[in-house]
């Protein structure tokens, strides 16, 4: 029988500060805790992030022996909240965008997110770059935000679109943290090829 094939330990681990924001109640703080515990770990009562809360947890990059270390930092919806939040945001590498899918006022305001976020991101001179997440997918018949409109916003703004539901046993809440962790990871390889390219 062959041994079974093990990975190589990582040779290095990128970090990459992971801002998650959108308004109160869109269930960012559902999506990050069933990502961080692999499905295991579900918020049953609602809790209100007041300001920020830290979440650290690793990607390990396929077919090479690199993880990116995401420091999400969930960052309360309420706009009482906001200014103290911008103080967390400085330096922030990737955005997770969240909406509740079937409240348009909380898609509306992914406009005003986006726009505060702007201000901090590490290369000003670039496009902020992140996921757009339409939550609460589960919840089809009583979606309000159309999937096409959400996307077509989403590209606008060289963010990439995704369709999760937090609720156990959740659906897709993986993906848009695995797509954030491969850009950084990517990211990095176009810079060090840039910087070999010179010498």
């Amino acid at each position: 029988m062959p041994s079974e094939r093990k990975l190589p330990s990582p040779r290095a681990t990128l970090r990459c500060k992971v801002i998650l924001a959108g308004d109160a109640c869109v269930g960012k703080t559902s999506l990050c805790s069933m990502f961080h515990s692999k499905g295991t770990v579900f918020p049953k009562n609602y809790k209100l992030t007041a300001g920020v809360e830290l979440v650290v947890s690793t990607v390990l990059i396929p077919d090479t022996n690199t993880t990116v270390e995401l420091q999400i930092f969930d960052t309360g919806g309420q706009d009482i909240f906001r200014e103290y939040a911008d103080k967390y945001w400085a330096g922030l590498g990737m955005i997770v965008l969240v909406y509740d899918c079937t409240s348009q006022e909380s898609f509306d305001n992914c406009a005003t997110w986006l726009d505060s976020l702007k201000k901090h991101r590490l290369q000003k001179e670039k496009p902020i770059t992140g996921v757009l997440v339409a939550n609460k997918s589960d919840l089809s018949e009583r979606q309000v935000v159309s999937s096409a409109a959400a996307e077509e916003w989403a590209q606008s703004h060289n963010l990439e679109f995704f369709e999760c539901a937090s609720m156990p046993p959740g659906r897709d809440v993986d993906a848009p943290f695995n797509y954030v962790a491969n850009q950084w990871y990517k990211a990095y390889e176009d810079k060090m090829l840039a910087v070999k390219a010179m010498v």
